[in-house]
């Protein structure tokens, strides 16, 4: 009976992080979708993607500039940023009024900006033009929130729903957020 009663608990507490790491993603994936289309963080993110794909070139031959520098450290606090989300910040997350985008505000803008650059960088080693805003959105989307989207509609609709606290996601809520 102890064994099952520690499984029992083992997998409610799997389950209760599963939860949270799925509301954080959608608050990250709600924050981009916020962000116009024009925001200069999209712009400062498009050129830290070319930067960081020429780092290597440009430190093989000796060549760097105080502008390059910056960039790679800002990328690099970005990622640093993202990943304060700890486990232990997730396993807490299931208490009830947990503020968690005012409390990990910070964290969850710099996850999403930062899947926006791995995005970016992936276009960029493969000699792909960068994302235009939406197509950015749905591929950061499905990153984050493992579910394929097809529009930006779609995501704000599944990040809605996310939010809404709405945790049993049977086939009749999918195939509603799927027809957003």
């Amino acid at each position: 009976q102890a064994v099952l009663a520690v499984a029992s608990i083992r997998t409610a507490i799997r389950s209760q992080i599963m939860a949270a790491a799925a509301r954080y993603a959608a608050h990250a994936v709600r924050l981009l979708l916020q962000l116009p289309g024009d925001d200069p963080k999209l712009d400062q993110l498009a050129a830290m993607a070319v930067l960081l794909e020429q780092e290597e070139f440009a430190r093989a031959s000796g060549w760097s500039s105080a502008e390059m520098t910056r960039q790679v450290e800002d990328a690099l606090r970005l990622q640093e940023t993202s990943m304060s989300i700890s486990g232990d910040a997730v396993a807490t997350a299931g208490d009830e009024g947990w503020g968690e985008e005012r409390a990990f505000g910070p964290a969850l803008e710099a996850a999403a900006l930062n899947a926006a650059l791995e995005k970016m960088r992936e276009a960029v080693r493969r000699g792909r033009p960068l994302p235009a805003n939406e197509e950015l959105l749905v591929m950061v989307a499905r990153d984050l929130l493992k579910r394929d989207f097809v529009g930006a509609q779609q995501v704000a609709a599944a990040v809605a729903l996310e939010l809404s606290g709405w945790t049993d996601r049977g086939e009749e809520q999918r195939r509603l957020v799927m027809t957003c």
